[in-house]
């Protein structure tokens, strides 16, 4: 069995302490099946039991200060009340599925006997909303100050630099969310209270059912802050969402330090942890779910694991906010261009992470369900340098767990699933839009012999796939960039983007000029004008000025706003002028250029010549348009699409440690 440093149950009947209160509903009625929790079969002796539950299916885990996580699953029904759900075996349904389930009551626990996932039309039958998909761009927070008897610590101002403040120096949660979006998700709100609010032991779902009906503004997400208790021993909790129907609460215990403030709504989001996994005195084994060590929270790189940096590339993939050619699946033999993942390459021309798949599928124990494996797929290859407000060089890592160094542009690799972004059509679980979260990621170490992790830092360094599959060996790499040659001796088939498209390797060496986000504006280096101006660089009734002094039709000029040059001698030009009179004394030839010529035409083409004239007209503009230039703790600007989730708000709550 895979060891994990914070080990949990999915299913653990003896532990209370630290657990949200749940209302007993009177279920006396419910009855004990023979069938299987995790079934779907949907008999008629469930669909026909007066005893029945419907409602929301819930998972929490709650993440302690001392370290050590638990998991859950509850049933919230349509008034909000909550039904702690015990099961045999671990059910099939995921979070935020409506379902119904049957089952014994002992005590304030329903122990589940059966268990179907309702769809679409069923939920609808019930007098519930259809499942809303939409992807996230913009959000609204609210930072909700508790006064739980001794006061609050945060002022409303506080609480506003910490979430929505625009100074580097803050690294505010708004400003963090955009910059690991690339401006894709931008958050947005306000601080309110403080709420009085008296509980004896940790009553989070208490908390939100006195205080909410006294919030008069509408939110998205309520992030709930209280002076640090003993009452609760997580530092941080949240209920998991995903990226299609984002959950809605987080609570901060005493605390609004960048790893809780930015994990927590990543929860909501549909995030998991950044971890570390350490395979004795090899990078990667064989046999991960026996041979390897999985420390939760683990990964420095991200906040969903123990560092204050900006989200890792897989986390980046699957809120979408890489597209097109920025992720790039490579199942065979190549070389490729690796551009920083700092970099914004939002229009999808730089390839920014690549998945190299595994020769099979291997599996480890789900970090919070110790009897459940999760799968594992691909090796995901990204590079980071230091880049924005958030990723600096540093060695930093969970306290107590590991270490990850990162002091130079380094390509970190780590293993995890396939990307799993939720569904935006019909025909998930149930009949409806999947509302599926992300998996856990495993950073491993490139020296395993030592204490700290490390990724590949110098030209000719190389990590293979102890199964027999790739290598990868970095070829070169720099603050701008890196080369990577994957060896895949048994390995077919074309790189593939994002998007669907066939990547033509080795890809784009930077993001410029291409798409939205590139350096140069989708005007050009040109503007529409041409090169050559109207009116040229010769003025009207300029050398062969004959008559007057000056050649009266140099004075005029018309012709340098029409593209016209003034004839010979005193002749009449066409709108060069008055009649040029023959000179008195033939007058001095007209030196001076006139007046009208002078200023370059704007976008026109060139001028005509006047009959008789050889001269042509010169000269003209480029137009230029101007490129876009490419934002931590207080609740200010928080967008995340108004994701609005319907009825099938995918929640987990989270507690972890600070």
């Amino acid at each position: 069995m895979t060891r994990i440093d914070a080990a949990r149950s999915w299913f653990r009947p003896g532990r209370a302490s630290g657990y949200t209160t749940l209302t007993a509903l009177g279920l006396m009625g419910c009855c004990l099946f023979g069938c299987s929790p995790g079934s779907g079969s949907g008999g008629p002796a469930i669909e026909t039991d007066p005893g029945a539950m419907i409602g929301e299916f819930v998972t929490y885990v709650a993440d302690y200060k001392d370290g050590h996580s638990d998991w859950w699953h509850a049933l919230r029904t349509s008034d909000g009340r909550e039904v702690r759900l015990d099961f045999d075996t671990p059910p099939t349904a995921a979070t935020g599925n409506h379902v119904r389930v049957a089952g014994e009551t002992l005590g304030e626990r329903l122990h589940v006997s059966h268990l179907d996932v309702l769809p679409s039309t069923a939920i609808a039958a019930e007098g519930a909303d259809p499942e809303l998909i939409a992807a996230p761009a913009t959000d609204t927070y609210a930072l909700v100050l508790v006064d739980l008897g001794s006061g609050v610590d945060k002022t409303a101002a506080q609480g506003l630099q910490a979430l929505f403040s625009t100074a580097a120096a803050d690294k505010s949660f708004a400003s963090y969310y955009s910059e690991s979006s690339y401006g894709k998700y931008t958050v947005s709100g306000d601080v309110i209270g403080p709420f009085s609010f008296s509980m004896t032991t940790c009553d989070t779902t208490g908390m939100y059912k006195a205080i909410e009906p006294m919030i008069t503004g509408t939110y998205n997400h309520l992030i709930y802050y209280f002076n640090d208790t003993n009452l609760c021993t997580f530092g941080g909790l949240g209920e998991e969402g995903s990226s299609a129907k984002p959950a809605k609460r987080t609570w901060m215990n005493g605390s609004l330090s960048c790893v809780v403030l930015m994990q927590e709504p990543g929860h909501n989001l549909g995030l998991m942890h950044a971890n570390t996994m350490k395979c004795g005195t090899a990078s990667f084994s064989t046999t991960p779910i026996s041979s390897c060590t999985i420390t939760e929270y683990g990964s420095g790189m991200s906040t969903m694991g123990g560092g204050c940096k900006q989200f890792n590339a897989y986390e980046r993939w699957y809120m979408q906010w890489l597209t097109g050619c920025n992720g790039v699946r490579v199942p065979a033999s190549g070389t490729f261009n690796l551009l920083p993942l700092e970099n914004n390459c939002s229009g999808g021309s730089g390839t920014q992470v690549l998945q190299i798949p595994f020769p099979a599928t291997l599996t480890v124990n789900d970090p919070q369900a110790t009897t459940q494996n999760v799968s594992l797929n691909n090796y995901y290859v990204e590079l980071r340098t230091a880049g924005g407000i958030f990723d600096a060089f540093s060695t930093s890592g969970r306290s107590g767990g590991s270490s990850v160094t990162f002091t130079a542009p380094t390509v970190f690799i780590y293993t995890s699933d396939n990307v799993r972004v939720p569904a935006t059509s019909t025909g998930g679980r149930g009949g409806g839009g999947q509302s599926q979260n992300s998996v856990w990621t495993e950073l491993l170490n490139m020296t395993p012999s030592g204490t700290s992790f490390t990724g590949l830092t110098t030209a000719g360094q190389s990590f293979t796939d102890p199964a027999g599959g790739a290598t990868i060996t970095l070829t070169s790499i720099s603050a701008t960039g890196a080369s990577i040659t994957v060896t895949n001796p048994s390995g077919t088939g074309s790189p593939t983007c994002i998007d669907g498209t066939t990547l033509t390797a080795p890809g784009p060496t930077s993001c410029a000029g291409t798409g939205a986000g590139g350096t140069t504006g989708a005007g050009g280096t040109t503007g529409a004008g041409g090169t050559t101006g109207a009116g040229g660089t010769t003025g009207a009734g300029g050398a062969r000025g004959a008559g007057g002094t000056r050649g009266a039709g140099g004075t005029t000029g018309t012709a340098g706003t029409s593209g016209m040059i003034t004839g010979a001698g005193g002749t009449t030009t066409p709108t060069g002028g008055t009649k040029g009179t023959a000179g008195a004394a033939g007058g001095t030839t007209g030196t001076a250029a006139g007046t009208g010529g002078t200023s370059v035409g704007a976008g026109g083409g060139a001028g005509t010549t006047a009959p008789g004239e050889t001269d042509m007209v010169t000269g003209g503009c480029a137009c230029s348009v101007p490129s876009d230039s490419a934002g931590n703790l207080g609740l200010a600007s928080f967008g995340m699409s108004g994701l609005a989730c319907a009825v099938g708000l995918s929640r987990r709550r989270r507690r972890r440690a600070l």
